[in-house]
């Protein structure tokens, strides 16, 4: 058994949402150490395992939080000015990490002296307050849209993996290794509810989207004509 907690802060973040708690758990029982397995002699380890944690994720572009300004090349009295970045949007003291809740259960197995290996694994990430660039009503220069942690996105999949090791006592050692995952994703939440920049909530990310068709002509004779 094992537990952690983590306390995060970054100073680009809104003043009253630099900080952050970030704990995890995880679990496991190598159940082959038990008393009655210990007649499998087949089966050389056996484990099962869970855990839980959540972690957040900074983005790249500093001091959003706060409202950027960029130089201007105007002057005023004599004194070089600034403007709202066009990249900054509206000030947004909210703006606070991205956070992630990952599950996992995972089973490790070795059979005849650790000759074949299986490890197995489950895992469900859902991700919160992604950052997103929010368009706000009007079209005021500069002040058209806010920087907000407004999306939600969820990935879970499965992941085996099997090693065989045919030989490895001799001159000539043979090993083989199989692997294979899927990944599914989902689109979960946006700042208004809508489906946003073309992600439709509930399904995937990115599909690909194709019309429906009835079929296809081979040539322009298979064309019905009609005449009025």
């Amino acid at each position: 058994f094992e537990t952690t907690i983590r306390r995060d802060g970054w100073s680009v973040f809104g003043e009253q949402v630099r900080w952050a708690t970030f704990p995890s758990v995880a679990a496991g029982w190598a159940f082959s150490e038990e008393p009655w397995m210990k007649g499998l002699y087949w089966l050389s380890f056996g484990k099962i395992r869970a855990s839980w944690g959540k972690s957040g994720q900074k983005f790249r572009q500093r001091y959003l939080a706060h409202g950027l300004m960029t130089g201007s090349g105007n002057t005023f009295l004599g004194n070089g000015g600034v403007l709202p970045d066009k990249q900054g949007g509206v000030i947004n003291r909210k703006l606070t990490w991205e956070e992630t809740d990952q599950y996992d259960v995972g089973l490790d197995v070795s059979f005849w002296d650790y000759r074949i290996k299986l490890t197995a694994d489950y895992y469900y990430r859902y991700t919160k307050g992604q950052l997103s660039r929010v368009e706000l009503p009007g079209d005021i220069y500069f002040h058209d849209f806010q920087w907000q942690n407004a999306l939600g996105v969820s990935n879970s999949g499965v992941e085996v993996e099997l090693t065989a090791d045919f030989f490895r006592e001799t001159a000539v050692k043979w090993r083989m290794k199989f692997n294979i995952s899927r990944n599914w994703n989902r689109f979960k939440k946006s700042h208004d509810g809508w489906d946003y920049q073309g992600n439709v909530l509930g399904k995937p990310l990115y599909r690909m989207k194709v019309y429906k068709t009835d079929g296809f002509y081979n040539s322009m004779d298979e064309v019905p004509s009609y005449y009025l």
